[in-house]
């Protein structure tokens, strides 16, 4: 990513259970910088920022497929925040290539990783065992393919919490989510 956007960071969110989810990884970048690398000739000159990130995913993906060692699995570019799935092919988990989810100035990755981090310490063994597995199911029944019109796996992670908010016969197991400490992304707004 380094030779395509240069001041861009890269932030990284593994799952604790891969069979689950993948690894999500985030270029951040700002409008100039993207607008820098439309103007260079690598991709046609767009101002809209939402096309811009999309152009610089989909310049990002070429680069990582071609030099990278990465396989393209599929797309998702009609989301609110596009991403590609790539198989790692050079990292193996259970003799299986690791989906690695890349997005451009995608606030959900973070907030998803935040959630299930704040659950996991308030309610330890429940919480976050249940967002997993209700996840995972989405997941083996493929209900979870935003792309395809069904809820992304953060919306799965939100249902499991609201229903330990509210479903339980002996009174609610985590507070409201406005309530809860995320303060690795303190002061953004969740993604809708």
């Amino acid at each position: 990513v380094r030779p395509v956007l240069p001041e861009a960071s890269v932030v990284g969110f593994v799952n604790v259970d891969l069979a689950c989810g993948a690894v999500d990884i985030v270029v951040c970048a700002d409008a100039q910088a993207l607008a820098s690398i439309s103007k260079s000739g690598d991709m046609p000159r767009v101002r809209d920022p939402s096309r811009l990130a999309k152009s610089a995913l989909r310049l990002c993906t070429d680069r990582l497929i071609v030099s990278g060692g990465f396989r393209f699995r599929r797309s998702a570019f009609r989301n609110d925040e596009p991403k590609v799935t790539l198989l790692a092919s050079a990292v193996e988990a259970e003799g299986e290539a690791v989906p690695i989810e890349v997005s451009v100035n995608s606030a959900t990755p973070g907030f998803n990783a935040a959630l299930l981090m704040e659950i996991g310490r308030i309610d330890p063994p429940t919480a976050k065992g249940l967002a997993l597995l209700v996840r995972r199911w989405a997941k083996d029944r493929g209900a979870c393919h935003a792309a395809k019109g069904h809820l992304q796996p953060y919306a799965w992670t939100l249902l499991a919490v609201y229903f330990l908010q509210v479903g339980c016969e002996e009174g609610p197991l985590l507070p409201p989510v406005s309530e809860l400490s995320i303060s690795v992304l303190a002061g953004a707004p969740p993604p809708q």
